[in-house]
This record gives structure tokens, C-alpha cells and sequence, in this order.
């Protein structure tokens, strides 16, 4: 596939026009369009801007391969929910916690007494791994678990 083809698949699987895209990318439309024709080959500056603007394409856009599980994706993929890492429980919980007590000073959530925050943060933890993601839980020996 030719650099000008990735280049309007970018631009078409994100709904922009040419004008949109060539604003965003500080360019002028008729560049764009010379590219996208493959009138012009598009400079280095060009290409940089484009994969700054669009880095989950950065691999695909210059090796034509993917790696979907570090989110280097084709245009038209699905980003993966998670990568293979997985995230710390006790961060987990530290930001579930700010959540929610940021949720009660706003006054968006009012505590009673027979709720228990605890079993909401059970619920986070078990949606969290539903959707695919990794809670790493810290043993007794420090070691990390999976």
C-alpha cells in the first residue's frame, strides 16, 4: 500500500474531510490532496505529523505490521481494551477511592449507613478483570501475582 492510500485511510476512518485533516495537521489541503493522489510524496515534517497526531498508526504507517497488543493498530481496528501488563490492585483501589471520595464532597453520592464503599470496590475490581483487564496483586513476599 502507498503512503498516500495509508494517508486517507487515516483521515476517512476518523470522518474527516480533507480541510479538517489538513487543519489538524497544520498542512495546506491542496498538500494533502497532492499526497493522497500520490501527485507529491509527503516530506518528512509530513510524515512526523501525521504519526504524532495519529501514533497508534505509527507502525503500521511506516512497516506496514501491527502490534495490537501495544496499541499499534491499522486504521478501521479496534484498540485493545488492555495490554499485557496488567495494573497494580492497591492503584486500583487508590484511584477508586479518590473517585468516590471526590463523589461524596461534590455531593453526588450521599453515604448510608448500610451501603458498604467496600462492596463497590469489589464490584470495580470484578468489572475491571470482565473487560479484559489484569489486576496484579502483591503476595506477602512483595513478589507480584497475576
Amino acid at each position: 500500500m502507498q503512503v498516500g492510500e495509508k494517508i486517507k485511510l487515516i483521515r476517512e476512518a476518523h470522518g474527516y474531510n480533507r480541510v479538517e485533516f489538513a487543519n489538524i495537521l497544520s498542512m495546506p489541503k491542496s498538500s494533502l490532496e497532492q499526497y493522497e493522489r500520490e501527485t507529491r510524496s509527503p516530506s518528512g515534517k509530513a510524515l512526523l505529523k501525521i504519526t504524532e497526531h495519529f501514533p497508534q498508526y505509527a507502525l503500521w504507517f511506516t512497516t506496514n505490521t501491527l502490534a495490537p497488543e501495544s496499541g499499534q493498530i491499522a486504521p478501521g481496528d479496534d484498540i485493545p481494551k488492555m495490554c499485557n501488563n496488567g495494573v497494580p490492585a492497591e492503584l486500583l483501589d487508590a484511584a477508586f477511592e479518590r473517585m468516590l471520595t471526590a463523589s461524596i464532597a461534590l455531593g453526588w453520592l450521599t453515604p448510608k449507613p448500610d451501603i458498604q464503599f467496600s462492596m463497590l470496590a469489589d464490584l470495580l475490581r470484578h468489572d475491571f478483570v470482565a473487560e479484559g483487564g489484569k489486576l496484579i496483586e502483591q503476595s506477602e513476599d512483595g513478589r507480584d501475582a497475576v
